[in-house]
């Protein structure tokens, strides 16, 4: 029999109709949640009313509601800290696309419950009904470079991974309280790379294969090959640049910086050179420069420019290039 009390923290950002399956599934679990805090990212559609509805008549849930967007990053600090209040044993992080299966926390529970020497653990995530292997990764021995857990691992009742998304990571109350929250400053994107690192210091994850988790995120289909950036990209350099900063060696900022220059700097300055497409590129320059000098900012400073425009609602590429 199953003990263990959970509580689930949900972000969600403009997406009602996704958060009311989202929560569905949740209401659905065959272990229930002792506490189901939803984070609303400063939402402008029908989100608030919805939750607002939802936490009058269920003492259940929890609504966290922002007065501006903080980026999944952010959601999921304040959502965490909340979930600090109350006395369960662990944390489930999912978004608001995110679709459990009925007995995703049922076997996530029994895996706990029988491997103790773990205080963190996943599912398998899939879209549109296969298997998607980007949600758990590994680290390469120097440059902290990651790298997708083999399909064939799936194969097995369970296997260890160095990193987890946010998609279904479940987490030891224990070990967020030793670790602290994600970093809020983050924004979006390797915020929970961040904090897998963090989380490795005391234990690795678990995935647990047959805890399904449907991913409602459309594929990305790549429009142009080489693929153009947009304003996602600024966060995806900054803060690889950051955890590496933060948690690397020497050698490890060195083998990264020599990728990021092949696989970035250089690759943005050759085609522009080239003006491969018909394109100049500039762009994916801009992009890279700011947010390499931003990384760069000492985090005393209260302010960095493009992080604070962004987080402020600026979510679309006419906004970002005119800031360059």
């Amino acid at each position: 029999m199953i003990k263990a009390e959970y509580a689930v923290v949900i972000v969600t950002y403009n997406r009602e109709v996704l958060l009311r399956e989202c929560v569905s599934q949740v209401e659905k679990q065959t272990v229930p949640a002792s506490k189901i805090i939803v984070v609303n990212n400063s939402s402008t559609d029908g989100t608030t009313a919805y939750l607002e509805a939802l936490t009058k008549h269920n003492g259940v849930y929890h609504m966290i509601e922002c007065s501006r967007n903080l980026g999944g990053a952010g959601g999921f600090a304040r959502g965490l800290a909340c979930a600090m209040n109350y006395s369960v044993d662990c944390v489930l992080l999912i978004d608001d696309d995110a679709m459990l299966s009925v007995d995703y926390m049922e076997k996530l529970l029994a895996a706990r419950d029988k491997k103790p020497q773990y205080g963190a653990f996943a599912g398998c995530v899939q879209v549109d009904g296969k298997l998607d292997t980007n949600h758990r990764k590994n680290f390469s021995k120097v440059g902290m470079l990651f790298k997708n857990c083999r399909e064939a691992l799936y194969q097995n009742d369970y296997f260890v991974c160095e990193t987890a998304s946010f998609c279904g990571m479940l987490v030891d109350k224990i070990i967020i309280d030793k670790i602290g929250l994600p970093n809020a400053e983050y924004f979006i994107l390797h915020d929970d790379v961040e904090y897998s690192i963090r989380i490795n210091q005391l234990s690795k994850f678990l995935v647990v294969s047959n805890a399904i988790l449907h991913h409602k995120t459309e594929r990305q289909a790549v429009k142009h090959y080489p693929r153009r950036y947009d304003w996602h990209d600024y966060y995806a350099v900054r803060n690889r640049i950051w955890y590496v900063m933060e948690h690397g060696t020497v050698l490890d900022r060195l083998v990264n910086g020599v990728d990021l220059f092949l696989r970035v700097i250089f690759r943005n300055w050759v085609f522009g050179l080239i003006k491969r497409d018909g394109y100049d590129w500039q762009y994916e320059k801009a992009i890279t420069k700011a947010a390499i000098k931003d990384a760069h900012v000492s985090k005393e400073k209260k302010y960095i420019q493009l992080k604070i425009r962004v987080s402020e609602g600026y979510h679309n590429e006419r906004a970002l290039k005119g800031n360059f």
